[in-house]
């Protein structure tokens, strides 16, 4: 009896575990993993040197537009390995018909070159193999990695597919660069929150201070995907599909460890439809606060009409519904001054509902009332808030945040201004740095001599990252018989196989140490 238990356990596992699966790949399904790279990436196989068995290529971030930030967090590698790598690779080329893919491949590429321009040969090969032949090595996810330094390294695992390396380099880079950027922004604003919290608040969890409201501004790919970086910092996100693809990725469990924490909120449209009927505003507020979401917190978006009527004289009157209601209200201010609003209002609800003053000298907002800004949450804005509001003797959590997607976008801070996220932003380039030719290695580097600042100056030979005072450092220049024992590049995949898991939880920790619950 106790087999079959485990037997039907096991079985349901792999069924929910295959729908999981089929939902992700299904976003992508019409479009041919080996059509998913730059037009020359199918031609340059055939200008690489005749006898070539091996090449090693290595994906750095070179240099910061930033300038008090020269670091990156790595973030995003097992998630594409998953999604493209396997799920992709093998929905959309390994596993069907070999005549139907090649016949496809054949069609578009003698749309855009010609039939004489590449080596159809090479594709069948490869679908003879019926996996991918690379290893990739990297840094564990979740490092903060200084510019200069390589997280991923990338080689053939067969002599005879040495070009698949390079190849691999458009789709790979096109996913990488934005999941480190979109997890770099998660982690400058969770410092932000953890320095003001740490300072003003009696030890409020600042992994709540701020969600992630991007969804609808990035794309869906791209939305899912920055919410998913975004959740390595903080607990809070409007974007339910992050929640389910950090757990298919990454084993998250986001039910069992509080991650992806929403909020029941209203918007514009239901505030105007309900006025039509409900004649003021002090009318709707009351059916909300008694009936609607009586026995829960909510936040009301508050500038339809009249923000600052809403405040200086319809909560007032609401004051006894607000105090006697099972859950926090939060009004939400979503238009005007940033600065100005978010800490006038923050000194009018303590003057309104009062507060406490916690063990740091700092004032609290009675509970059951609160503020929620989601328009406009730049870093700058949000740390000049905080700077002000403590200034005046408040609390940091006396207000939530809502990051949209202009923060996924551009991050603008009093050093840099606004500083576009791109894969420009840390300078993410994929460089090849050796080879084997003939049986014989080689150390090769690109090294333009017009490129008078050596941004685009790649390292040379195989690299061999180390730890040295907390930070990761990389020392090139080996061939495979001089390579150090030690080296913080692990091996992750190899041969169309996912050789190494990381956990959601295992990877929060080493970037925030304990202080991510």
């Amino acid at each position: 009896m106790e087999q079959l238990k485990d037997y039907l356990q096991q079985t349901v596992f792999s069924q929910e575990n295959t729908i999981k699966s089929q939902l992700w790949r299904s976003k992508m399904r019409n479009i041919s993993f080996m059509l998913m790279a730059d037009t020359y990436k199918n031609t340059n196989p055939d200008a690489l040197p005749k006898g070539l068995t091996k090449l090693t290529s290595y994906i750095t971030p070179r240099k910061s537009m930033f300038k008090n930030l020269n670091e990156v967090v790595f973030f995003g590698l097992q998630g594409f390995i998953k999604e493209y790598m396997i799920d992709l690779a093998n929905e959309t080329f390994f596993k069907r018909p070999k005549k139907e893919v090649i016949a496809e491949y054949k069609e578009y590429l003698d749309n855009q070159i010609g039939s004489q321009s590449y080596d159809l040969g090479r594709i069948e090969k490869l679908w003879d193999l019926q996996y991918l032949p690379v290893e990739i090595k990297a840094l564990p996810e979740g490092s903060v990695v200084t510019m200069g330094v390589p997280c991923i390294e990338m080689s053939n695992a067969h002599p005879d597919f040495a070009w698949t390396v390079q190849w691999l380099e458009c789709i790979m880079q096109s996913f990488i660069f934005g999941t480190c950027n979109w997890a770099t922004v998660g982690h400058k604003y969770k410092t932000l929150a953890n320095e003001f919290y740490e300072k003003t608040t009696d030890g409020a969890n600042p992994a709540m201070a701020m969600a992630d409201f991007g969804f609808r501004g990035l794309g869906i790919e791209n939305g899912v995907h920055a919410s998913s970086s975004w959740l390595l910092s903080f607990n809070k996100t409007s974007t339910i599909p992050a929640t389910q693809y950090i757990d298919k990725m990454y084993d998250a469990d986001c039910a069992k460890n509080h991650i992806g924490i929403g909020a029941v909120s209203l918007e514009h449209a239901t505030v105007c439809s309900n006025l039509a009927v409900c004649e003021t505003e002090e009318n709707l507020l009351r059916r909300l606060l008694t009936d609607t979401y009586k026995n829960t917190s909510f936040s009301y978006v508050s500038d339809t009409f009249d923000y600052w009527n809403l405040i200086d004289e319809t909560l007032p009157k609401l004051r006894k519904e607000i105090e006697e209601h099972n859950g926090k209200f939060l009004v939400r201010p979503d238009s005007g001054d940033i600065v100005e609003i978010s800490v006038k209002t923050v000194q009018k609800l303590y003057q309104i509902f009062g507060g406490t003053v916690n063990s740091k000298g700092y004032k609290e907002l009675n509970p059951k009332i609160g503020i929620i800004y989601g328009d406009g949450c730049q870093y700058s804005k949000i740390k000049e808030i905080w700077t002000q509001l403590e200034g005046l003797g408040f609390a940091a959590d006396a207000i939530l945040f809502g990051v949209g997607a202009f923060s996924f976008s551009a991050m603008c801070t009093p050093e840099d201004g606004m500083v576009c996220l791109t894969r420009d932003t840390f300078g993410f380039a994929m460089k090849s740095t050796y080879c084997v030719i003939d049986g014989k290695e080689y150390t090769i580097q690109k090294n333009p001599k017009t490129d008078k600042n050596n941004l685009k100056k790649s390292h040379k030979g195989l690299c061999c990252v180390v730890k040295e005072e907390n930070k990761f450092v990389c020392h090139d220049g080996y061939a495979e018989d001089t390579m150090p024992e030690e080296n913080e590049l692990k091996l992750v995949f190899k041969d169309g196989e996912l050789v190494k898991e990381q956990t959601f939880e295992e990877i929060r920790e080493r970037l925030n140490g304990e202080n991510h619950d």
